[in-house]
């Protein structure tokens, strides 16, 4: 029984991130500083708070496809990073913090700012594009902080939808 939860709690999730992912693609798409964001991101770290490690990892290599087959970057690049910052996250919830509001926006500001890093280190400095400082305070800056803006509301979203299905397990 508990293991026909899991399942619908995963599809419900997987469901969650291609309506998110269509959204965020959309061309009209509202940019914020210039910048879109990746609304996919802050629903991992609320999953991989919220389920355990394996589950973080598992839609951290899902997530982390879905955004190197769309924005055209290395194919695996970003399934590997947010597979293992999955997996980090979800060990943590699991064995180390609690989960509530305030860890969720402190892991979250952290995975961002790592994923925008290394997406500035590894897709703009390591090309050897010109003028680095403007590109990372005017492109990555405004994206990592528009990511990270719609992290409360997803958070209490999957909170809610977990609870309600766990209370049925």
């Amino acid at each position: 029984m508990q293991t026909k939860f899991r399942f619908f709690r995963c599809l419900a999730y997987t469901l969650e991130i291609l309506v998110l992912f269509i959204i965020q693609q959309t061309p009209d798409f509202p940019a914020l500083w210039g910048a879109r964001p990746f609304l996919i991101l802050p629903v991992l770290f609320s999953i991989a708070m919220l389920e355990d490690e394996l589950t973080g990892l598992g839609f951290g290599v899902f997530i982390g496809l879905l955004l190197d087959v769309s924005c055209g970057y290395v194919l695996g690049f970003h399934a590997i990073l947010l597979g293992f910052l999955g997996y980090f996250v979800g060990l943590l919830a699991v064995n180390l913090v609690k989960t509530n509001l305030l860890t969720v926006l402190l892991l979250t500001a952290a995975g961002v700012a790592v994923v925008g890093c290394l997406q500035f280190v590894f897709f703009y400095c390591l090309r050897k594009y010109g003028d680095m400082g403007y590109a990372f305070q005017y492109h990555y800056l405004p994206m990592m902080a528009y990511t990270f803006l719609p992290t409360p509301i997803l958070y209490f979203f999957n909170k809610a939808f977990a609870i309600a299905i766990r209370e049925r397990e």
